[in-house]
C-alpha cells in the first residue's frame, strides 16, 4: 500500500530539462530518503510534487488521487505537506501564531494535529509559545516550520533538507521527531545529504543525479554498496 505515488515525473526550467522520468513511492508509515549531491534534483522533486515546479509529463497520486497539475494549495489540502528548506517561518508571529497560519479543518482518515498535541511532540516548542519566532534558535525555527506544516493534517510530509546548518545535538532531537512522526502513521518523503541522517530514519532510499533516479533499493542495501555511494554520493 502506498500513499504517495510519483511516476515518471519530469519537469524543466525554460529549456533545462532538469527532473526526467522520476518515480518514487511512499507507504504510510515509511520514511523514504531522496538522496544526491548539490543540484543534483532533490529539492527540484519535492517542488514539482507540490506542484510549485510545474511537472511537464508523469503523474503525483495521493493516495490513488491524480493531483498532477493541480495549484500548490490545492495539493497541500488534499493531504501533502512541505517543509522547504529556507523554513519561511513568520518572523513577527509568536510560535502559536505562526501555528495558527498552519491550521486547516479535521480531514477523515488523517491524524488531526492540534497546538497541545505538537507542544507533546516538540516540548521546546510549548515553553516558547509566546516567543516570536524571529527571536528563536535555527533549530527551534526548523521545529517550528515542521510543527505549522502538520497543522494542515497531511498524510505526506514532504521535508526539504531539514538538518541543513542545524547543530549535532539538535540534529539528534530532529531524528528522533521524525522516527515520532512516522510511527504516527505519517508518510515521510525525506530530501537530505547527510547519509548518518538518513540511515537513522529512513528504511528505503532513491539516489538522484542530473534529474534521474540512477539507484533505489533498501537503506540498508545502499550502506553496503561502496561503489553505488562512491558513484553518486561522493564528494
Amino acid at each position: 500500500m502506498t500513499v504517495l505515488t510519483v511516476e515518471a515525473l519530469n519537469a524543466h526550467y525554460g529549456r533545462a530539462h532538469v527532473l526526467a522520468d522520476v518515480s518514487l513511492t511512499v507507504a504510510p508509515g515509511e520514511v523514504v530518503a531522496l538522496l544526491g549531491r548539490n543540484g543534483a534534483g532533490k529539492s527540484t522533486t519535492l517542488k514539482a510534487i507540490m506542484g510549485l515546479v510545474p511537472p511537464t509529463g508523469g503523474r503525483v497520486r495521493l493516495d490513488g488521487r491524480d493531483l498532477t497539475g493541480r495549484a500548490p494549495f490545492e495539493i497541500a489540502r488534499a493531504g501533502i505537506g512541505w517543509v522547504p528548506e529556507d523554513r519561511r517561518i513568520f518572523t513577527d508571529l509568536t510560535v502559536a501564531g505562526n501555528l495558527e497560519v498552519g491550521r486547516r479543518p479535521p480531514v477523515a482518515g488523517r491524524t488531526v494535529w492540534t497546538p497541545d498535541r505538537l507542544f507533546a511532540v516538540f516540548p521546546a516548542l510549548g515553553r516558547l509559545k509566546d516567543r516570536p519566532a524571529g527571536r528563536m534558535s535555527g533549530g527551534e525555527q526548523q521545529m517550528l516550520t515542521v510543527a505549522r506544516t502538520l497543522m494542515g493534517n497531511p498524510s505526506v510530509l514532504l521535508l526539504d533538507e531539514p538538518t541543513e546548518g542545524l547543530a549535532p545535538v539538535v540534529v539528534e532531537d530532529l531524528v528522533r521527531t521524525i522516527r515520532s512522526l512516522a510511527s504516527e502513521g505519517l508518510g515521510i518523503l525525506l530530501s537530505e545529504q547527510t547519509l548518518p541522517v538518513a540511515r537513522a530514519v529512513a528504511g528505503r532510499a532513491f539516489v538522484i543525479e542530473t534529474g534521474r533516479i540512477r539507484w533505489e533499493g533498501s537503506m540498508a542495501a545502499l550502506m553496503a554498496d561502496d561503489a553505488a555511494r562512491a558513484r553518486h554520493l561522493a564528494v
